[in-house]
């Protein structure tokens, strides 16, 4: 009977180990490989969507002189449609109660019937801005309806009044915008001999608004 060669069998048992061995190291050497590059894939790809949002942004403030935005901006701000403090409102709203006075009682006087005229003005609310608008939280409009009910004598007068609440709009701080205007006939007949009564009847809209920023 032959004699075994335990040192050959030796030898190859510890080579046997070794390569099990290098086998698991490799094994978690790739795995450890693996991770590091998904993280630092996943790093690469959150980069990549800050700079292409900053990208964004870049574009989206060039296109603000682009499209003049920066020009109508100073124009509403010169106008006095953005103020920046909130405690300024209720004193703008004064200022535009006797803007609204003088225009009624003065500037369009002449044109209308004023026994059969009147305006009212509502109380002042916040403007809905749709919420896709993401505005900053301190960027508030608001909004004042003022009702007026106009007796004139013929649509000439009509286009007058329009014209001059039109040029005095420049007094406002803020903006004072048309919103609907419904012309009605006050007569069947017309007596063009008689100019002592309104033929028309319009019942109009304005609302001032005004923001904070």
């Amino acid at each position: 009977m032959s004699q075994i060669d335990w040192s050959a069998l030796f030898v190859g048992i510890i080579a046997l180990t070794l390569s099990i061995v290098l086998g698991i190291s490799m094994v978690i050497v790739s795995q450890q490989y693996y991770q590091v590059n998904k993280k630092w894939h996943k790093d690469q790809q959150k980069n990549f969507l800050v700079l292409n949002e900053e990208r964004f942004r870049l574009e989206e403030s060039l296109s603000v002189f682009d499209n003049l935005y920066y020009d109508r901006l100073q124009q509403f701000i010169q106008s006095g449609f953005f103020i920046q403090e909130q405690d300024l409102i209720t004193d703008k709203r004064l200022e535009m109660y006797e803007e609204i006075a003088k225009l009624f009682n003065n500037k369009l006087a002449d044109l209308l019937f004023k026994d059969k005229s009147s305006y009212e003005v509502l109380e002042q609310n916040l403007y809905p801005i749709p919420k896709y608008l993401n505005t900053a939280p301190q960027f508030q409009t608001y909004q004042t309806q003022v009702n007026f009910k106009l007796a004139l004598l013929h649509e000439g007068d009509m286009l007058k009044l329009l014209q001059r609440i039109e040029f005095h709009n420049h007094k406002f701080t803020g903006l004072l915008n048309l919103q609907s205007c419904n012309l009605t006939s006050s007569t069947k007949k017309i007596d063009t001999n008689n100019i002592s009564t309104p033929y028309i009847n319009a019942d109009c809209v304005w609302v001032w608004y005004l923001s904070t920023i």
